[in-house]
This record gives structure tokens, sequence and C-alpha cells, in this order.
């Protein structure tokens, strides 16, 4: 700029040839040349434009070299009316003038584009000029980045400061090693109400949660920089006179903020109140055991009047056996009680198993064994229905890896879903196959079939399609879903697939392949059946007769009474071998009458059989804790009665 201002032809314009120039221009002329910092200069009545280089970089090619030497008006339209009163100003010899990012329009690089400065407008002195004032010396920066940047920076903040306020997760920010609390969010507020914590410490605002181990967490998270979470985390505080002690459950994270440096200057704590949530859960869970509770009595309650039902069947068949009319009766009542107690076991096992209460038994065992037992539990509802079962199996011998009764019980499930949904006179058919390292049982019939739109909730509970109008022989929907989370938890799966309604189902389970033990020459064993002096002990008249009656048929030697008092007192003189005893007694519960004989046992060892309704995991090992050696579910079956008298 210095040589553009040598080489202006000065001599055609108002302020003639340099040589005689007022030596106060001279010397604003030497400051703005020998300066790096952006200076501009009017001067004289016309306000003739000098600046140097550093005010050059904020002009565009429009007003950059043009404007020099030309006056200030000509070359400032779009900013004059912002300008010119404070020039006039220092012009008139009043004081000197301070713009702080002032914004100003100006027309470079070919738009038009608003920037900011910050300057000063004083007087340069010259004796012969109006007032003595000969020009304005500018002294000037452009801010434009600083006040863009600042203004983002605000915009963040608020921002930030909307999105910390507005937060639906209680948020607060605290400072230093002393945990201040610096800033929080309503939320927060509202989590601890009518407390005042800005400014102060954590243990200052919250003693309680000095006590319960929360400021030795943040203490924890300060000095290592490593961030803290909290599921549920419990926090009581003492609430307003009225309120008394509050409890609340949270989730919520420590989070370390850290300098440039990666020095902790504080914590970020964000969460959420989760005390519905939690009081909701618990509240499931406790209705969860409600029903847990309310099941096993009602299966108790159901059982119990199945058991003499049961009972009176095998008398009735083994009095009329040569009555070939009394016996379809005899065998549909036994069916049907079969059918019942099915439906029970299915009703409390798809409790216990969601909750993972069932240990399986796992061995390896031929599946022919397990699918015989199944068929033959089966065989007389196809039966009544004129179906055929008809079996596909391998030449050899197929071993799963499974649980015995809970594979038999998958079987039966499955086969007497089979049958249900099939009319009379249908077909199904049982194939049983190796697939590399599982066995699979396929049951495929022709019936009912499935729509496309049930397929993928057939295992659901309490899923039934509307497969057919008959519901003789209806089901409760879980079966289904029984099968398919005793085959997981056997390792294995249940699938089904259906052409369509009318086109029949086949359904698959598939288990881990099992393998042979090792072939040992078995103990030879007597095949004696030996009688045995059975005292039965039950409190339902109707159990207690008839499981006698049945007893008294197979040739043992029976006492039947109907309470604790007598069951003690009839002990001692009839000597039994076995005691058949019922739980849920009246005046003494079972379980004090199992431990009063065990007392009486030194001379004449008994087998203490309990013999009761209740029939989940832990009522079978409360009743071993007892004394007891065994333990039946009511309606006891005829074999596994034979089992325990053996």
């Amino acid at each position: 700029m210095g040589e553009r201002i040598r080489a202006h032809a000065w001599e055609q314009g108002p302020l003639g040839a340099p040589d005689h120039w007022p030596q106060g221009l001279r010397t604003a002329l030497r400051i703005l040349l020998t300066t790096q910092h952006p200076i501009f200069i009017f001067w004289g009545p016309e306000l003739i434009c000098f600046y140097n280089d550093a005010y050059s970089r904020s002009l565009g090619p429009e007003q950059h070299p043009s404007m020099l030497g030309q006056p200030a008006r000509t070359q400032w339209p779009l900013i004059w009316d912002v300008i010119g009163p404070q020039i006039d100003q220092v012009m008139a010899g009043g004081a000197a003038t301070w713009h702080e990012n002032q914004k100003l329009v100006i027309h470079r690089h070919g738009k038009v584009e608003d920037i900011y400065w910050t300057y000063s407008y004083g007087p340069i002195d010259e004796p012969t000029a109006p007032n003595n004032v000969g020009g304005v010396l500018v002294i000037c920066s452009e801010t434009t980045q600083q006040v863009l940047t600042e203004r983002r920076l605000n915009f963040e903040r608020e921002r930030f400061a909307r999105l910390f306020e507005q937060a639906p997760g209680f948020m607060a920010m605290l400072r230093g090693k002393d945990h201040v609390f610096e800033m929080v969010n309503p939320a927060y507020s509202q989590l601890i109400p009518g407390r005042d914590v800005i400014g102060k410490t954590l243990a200052e605002a919250l003693p309680e949660a000095v006590e319960q181990g929360y400021l030795a967490l943040l203490d924890r998270v300060y000095e290592s920089g490593q961030a803290f979470a909290a599921v549920g985390a419990e926090f009581t505080f003492q609430g307003d006179e009225e309120g008394g002690t509050v409890r609340r459950y949270l989730d919520f994270v420590y989070q370390p903020i850290l300098d440039s440096d990666g020095n902790v200057t504080g914590i970020f704590i964000e969460g959420s109140d989760t005390t519905e949530r939690f009081r909701a859960e618990r509240a499931l869970r406790d209705a969860n055991q409600r029903k847990d509770e309310f099941l096993a009595m009602l299966a108790h309650e159901l059982r119990n009047p199945l058991a003499p039902i049961r009972n009176a069947a095998h008398i009735l068949s083994r009095k009329l056996f040569n009555d070939r009319s009394a016996q379809p009766p005899i065998e549909m009542v036994q069916r049907q009680v079969t059918h019942l107690t099915r439906l029970v076991d299915d009703l409390l096992d798809v409790s216990r198993i969601s909750q993972g209460r069932i240990d399986l038994q796992r061995t390896d065992l031929p599946l022919s064994e397990a699918l015989e037992q199944a068929l033959e539990t089966v065989s007389p509802m196809a039966r009544d229905k004129h179906q055929r079962i008809s079996l596909v199996s391998s030449f050899e011998t197929l071993w799963v890896n499974a649980d015995r009764s809970r594979l038999v019980q998958m079987l039966v499930n499955v086969l007497a879903n089979a049958v249900k949904y099939t009319h009379n006179g249908g077909n199904i058919r049982v194939e049983v196959r190796s697939e590399s390292d599982k066995i699979a049982v396929e049951v495929a019939d022709d019936g009912a079939g499935i729509s496309a739109d049930v397929l993928p909730q057939v295992f659901d509970l309490f899923v039934q399609a509307d497969r057919t109008l008959d519901r003789a022989q209806g089901g409760l929907g879980i079966g289904l879903s029984v099968v398919k989370k005793l085959a997981e938890m056997h390792d294995g799966e249940v699938t089904a697939e259906s052409p369509g309604l009318g086109r029949g189902a086949t359904f698959t389970i598939r288990l881990p392949r099992g393998q042979p033990p090792v072939v040992e020459a078995a103990p030879a064993q007597s095949s004696r059946y030996r009688k045995r002096r059975v005292l039965v002990v039950d409190d339902n008249v109707d159990a207690a007769v008839s499981l006698g009656q049945l007893l008294l048929l197979e040739g043992h030697v029976v006492e039947t009474v109907y309470g604790a008092r007598a069951a003690l007192d009839m002990f001692e003189g009839f000597n039994p071998d076995v005691v058949l005893l019922d739980i849920g007694l009246p005046e003494m519960d079972g379980y004090e009458v199992a431990h009063r004989l065990r007392q009486r046992m030194a001379l004449h060892p008994v087998i203490l059989v309990a013999l009761t309704g209740y029939g989940q995991r832990e009522d079978r090992e409360r009743a071993l804790v007892a004394g007891f050696d065994d333990h039946l579910v009511k309606p006891v079956s005829f074999e596994e009665l034979q089992r325990v008298l053996r």
C-alpha cells in the first residue's frame, strides 16, 4: 500500500501533491504504513480514504485497490447511515468513538454479506483545519469469525441447556473432587424435592447419599476416570415433614468429565427414576407367586377327587373282570381320569418350566421304550375315534439323551394333539429316524390341518386354532407350549408344518443322540411279589377307602384311618411295612406325623410314602427332608403303587 500511495496521481485530486500535505496527515500515514494492525484514515472535508495492507485483506476486489484516494461517502454507500454520523462526531471536535462487534454490510467477492468490526474513530490533529481536526484515524479489527463462533457456541450452549432442562431423565453436573453441584435439571430437582443443591457439595446437599455409599462411588469414578453404571439401585432420603422417608429405585450413570489433558474435572450424572417399573415388576412377581400358589392349590383340589375315582375304576375292573358289558365304561372312566391328570400336570408344568423350576434327570435311554409308553397312553383315545396309528421305525435301536418322564410327556402331548385334531377313521403316522447328532420323531396326521396365519403361533401358550367344531377332545392350549419348552431344555427342538386347513399337520421332535450303555451281566432278581402290611392315612374318606380296597384285592393286609392321631394310635399295634400318608391332614400335617413315626421306628423299620395332591419339586424335596422314603402325587397310577410296594 505504501507503493500504491506513492504512485497515486494525487495532484489531480483535492489533496494535491504529497509534498504539500499537512504534517498531521504525514504523521498518521507513517503510523498507518508501519503497523501490521488494520488502520484506515478519512482525511479532509471530502474524507479521502487511506488504508494499509492489513486492512486491505478485509476488502474484496470491488473496493481494493480502487478505494484509495476516493471520497468515503462514494465508497461506503451501504453503511454510510451507520458510520457517517460517527465520523461527523469526531470531525466536529467531539470525543473519540468505540464500537465493539459492530454489524456492517459490505459488498465483496461478488456478494453482499454481514460482517462485524470492533473499531475506534479518533481525531487527527491539524491546527489549520476546522475544529483543529484534519481527519479521522480508524484503528480496527474484523471480528466476523469471532462473532459467528461465539454465536454458534451460544446456540450450542442454549440448545444443551434446553435439552438439559427438557430431558425426561434426571441430570446433574458435579464439579471438582468434592462433587459440588454446578447444574441440575428439573427432573433431578423432582427426584429430591425441597433440596437446594446448587453450589453445595454432595455431602452437604444429600447426606443420605454418603451413608448409602454413593459418595464413595463418586470418589472412585473421579479418581479412576472410569464410568460407573447401576440398574435398579435403591436410594432412600428424608422427604418433607409430612412425606417422611422416600424410597426410590434408579438406573444411572456416573460419567467422568475430562479436560483437554485428560484430567477429571467433574462428573456428569444421568439416569431415570425406575421406581414405578420396579414396583410393577415386584407386583408381577408377587402375582406370579400367587398364581403358582393358586395353581398348586388347584392341582391339589383336583387331584383329591381324582384319586378315589381312579381307585374305584381299578376295583371295578378287578371285580367285574368277567363282565364284558362293564369293561367299556370302566375303561372310559380310567381314560378320562388319565386325561384330567395330564391336563393338571400340563397346567403346572407351564408355570414351572417358564421359571426354570424343573430339573431334568437326563440319561441315555432307548427311544423305543418311551415311544411305546406314549403310544400305550394315547391308543385308547385313538380307538374311540377308530383311528389307525402306524409306526415307521429304524431297525437299529436309537438312543436319546433325555429325561425319561419328560420325554414320554412330550411324545404323549404331540400324539394326543394329532388324535384330537384328526377326524374319525383318520390316519396318524409316527416315524423315527436318525439325523446326524439328533434323533427325530415325526408325527403326521391327515386331519384338520393348520392355517398359515396360526402356524407361527402354534407353540404359544393358550393358543388354539379353531380347526374343528368338535370340542369333546379339547384342551387348554398349553400342551404344545410345554413340548416346545421341554424340547429346548433338552437342547432339542420341535417344529410344525401344515399344507393348510383340511390337509393334515406334521410335528417333529428332535433330541440329542444318546450312547448305548456297555452291556454287563445283570444280577439275578427274584420275581416273587411279597404281600405287605399297609397303613393308609387320608382324611378324604373316599380316597382312603378306595385305595384300601384296591390294596386288599392285591392281597395286601390293609388298615385305613382318616386322621393323624388315629394313624399314630394304629401304628404300633398294626406294625405296618408301608405307610401311605396324606400330607394335608387337618389336625396335624403329614410332615409332623412322619417325624413322630420316625421316632417310633427303632425296632420296626417302615417305608413312609407321602401321598399328596401337591406335586411340585419343592413339595417332593420337603417330603424327603421330613423323613419320607418316597413321594407320590394323586391320583396315583396303579403301576406306581405296585412299584412302591415291591
